[in-house]
């Protein structure tokens, strides 16, 4: 009963930090409302090997440099560099110019889309924390009071699948939706998310600032 109970919690964790939005969040909503759902899925699978990856640095400490508040702050500018460029590709889309080829086939490709889910994630090395909480939690709770190694790894696993599953629903909410969108409110919405990505971008900015010069 006692590892049933500690998989749901983990699991309904994992989904709840899903949901506040994000960048992650914004650029598979734009993939799925122009109808590129398997895109999406790539930048959903992307984002949750970032997550579970920084949950292996947190629960196996193999990554001390990340107390390194100049590494800290180069993660923060390049997320605000890899949002930019998002964001002028997304405000640039009209589902309806033909001549935006381009921007169509970047948004398709699954190595391009798996790598922005990554990427997106990965400069947001703060994940970390919210490992090292879930752990604590749980011990709180007295669901794990050994985490042995097998115990890790369950969580990283069940915690990722909650992330997941989340940003899965997201897409397949939305990629339904696009049927009640025209050309014109398409772009409208393409504009918004990118004016979206620029608003998170000088949020990185800033931070990469805040942290190098403190």
């Amino acid at each position: 009963m006692k590892i049933l109970l500690f998989c749901l919690i983990v699991y309904i964790m994992g989904f709840l930090t899903a949901i506040p939005i994000g960048a992650t969040q914004i650029e598979i909503a734009r993939r799925s409302l122009n109808g590129h759902l398997f895109a999406a899925w790539m930048v959903v699978a992307g984002s949750v090997m970032s997550d579970v990856m920084y949950g292996f640095i947190a629960f196996f400490g193999i990554a001390p440099f990340l107390k390194d508040e100049t590494i800290v702050s180069i993660f923060w500018f390049a997320g605000a560099v890899i949002l930019l460029i998002l964001a002028v590709i997304t405000m640039r889309q009209d589902p309806g110019d033909p001549m935006q080829n381009l921007n169509t086939k970047l948004q398709v490709n699954k190595k391009i889309s798996f790598f922005t889910g990554f990427s997106l994630a990965v400069t947001n090395p703060m994940m970390i924390f919210w490992w090292l909480i879930g752990e604590r939690f749980v011990r709180d709770m007295g669901l794990a009071a050994h985490f042995t190694t097998g115990t890790k790894i369950t969580f990283l696993l069940i915690g990722g699948a909650g992330l997941g599953s989340y940003l899965t629903v997201l897409s397949l909410v939305l990629h339904r939706a696009k049927e009640n969108f025209s050309g014109k409110a398409m772009r409208k919405l393409n504009f918004s998310l990118g004016f979206a990505l620029v608003l998170i971008s000088i949020y990185f900015f800033v931070s990469s600032v805040k942290v190098f010069c403190s």
